[in-house]
């Protein structure tokens, strides 16, 4: 009985073995294979021999790090030189994202990069998985996303503590219906149905203290579109109403304007100082202040009052704080 928990124990170290060889660029150490997979460096060069020897697994080897070799590697994806590029941009703005190590990315990445047949690319997305490599390793914030992750894809719901921009913290049950990637906050957001409010809304999943994973599965409406969800924000706030923002910029900033302005709803007039205008129609303009704050003395708001008046009071604050040295 003994022999047999050992045999399917090592059967099951050695997938783990293969999946680790398969999911990195730079290659592992034995040291760091052995540290993932609980066992001694020992055991892990016995692995290797097993994957090496009795499964016919191609592994390199370079400066003591090992990984999978081109001879077990997949075959080329067929997606012509624009497909790929385009992938390629996708997973760089993800990776943009991570300020620490995440395997999932890195496995993803390393996947692509065997499969693709597009050598520019591949060459790039090698260098995206090294650059991965080299970052502290999540903690955390890691685990909490693998829950969320789990939630999303298996339809179950996940129990949450949550801390908001005021730092309340909020024990919630959620259903996550999707994840929406913010590049200008460098987050995720969790698009789900909170059992605490009744409502779907938007959570920062940098925000989330800790997840558990709950035996309790969900629909998710048929009605639900994550597009049109966001269509009418800035970026993603909810909101019942609606605001209607009409900025006036400086002619020096105008191209940059009209360069940054990539909401869809957006209207630029040109006036006859030289200036432009702008109107946009948004959930809440609350989410537009810090971008709005970002032309300094650029831009002058013309509406609505509140985000006048709130531009105006911390222009007020920052030149009191320059004036006052």
């Amino acid at each position: 009985m003994g022999q047999r928990y050992e045999s399917g124990e090592k059967f099951l170290r050695v997938i783990q073995l293969f999946q680790r060889l398969s999911d990195t660029q730079t290659g592992l150490t034995t040291r760091q294979l052995a540290d993932q997979l609980e066992v001694t460096t020992r055991t892990v060069q016995r692995y290797l021999s097993t994957l090496r020897d009795s499964a016919g697994i191609d592994i390199e080897e370079v400066d003591g790090r090992f990984r999978i070799g081109s001879g077990s590697r997949l075959p080329a994806m067929q997606l012509d030189h624009y497909q790929a590029t385009e992938l390629l941009l996708a997973v760089r703005a993800m990776q943009q994202m991570r300020s620490e190590q995440e395997p999932a990315l890195i496995g993803a990445l390393a996947q692509l990069a065997r499969a693709l047949s597009v050598p520019v690319v591949t060459r790039y997305l090698q260098g995206l998985i090294a650059a991965a490599e080299r970052r502290p390793a999540g903690g955390t914030r890691h685990e909490v996303e693998r829950v969320v992750v789990d939630g999303f894809v298996r339809r179950r719901c996940v129990e949450v503590t949550y801390r908001d921009a005021e730092g309340r913290e909020t024990r919630r049950v959620l259903r996550p219906y999707f994840l929406e990637p913010r590049l200008e906050s460098r987050t995720l957001y969790i698009f789900a149905h909170d059992e605490l409010s009744g409502e779907v809304r938007p959570f920062r999943i940098d925000r989330v203290r800790d997840a558990r994973l709950l035996a309790q599965t969900f629909t998710v409406p048929d009605d639900f579109d994550i597009d049109a969800v966001v269509s009418g924000s800035w970026g993603i706030w909810q909101a019942p109403g609606q605001d209607d923002v009409v900025l006036r910029f400086d002619h020096a900033v105008a191209e940059r304007v009209r360069e940054a302005l990539w909401h869809r709803g957006g209207e630029i007039r040109d006036r006859d100082d030289g200036d432009i205008e702008v109107r946009i129609r948004v959930t809440s303009e609350v989410e537009m202040r810090s971008w709005v704050l970002g032309w300094g003395g650029a831009v002058e708001v013309l509406e609505p009052p509140s985000l006048r008046e709130h531009v105006a009071a911390m222009l007020r604050r920052g030149a009191e704080r320059y004036s006052a040295r």
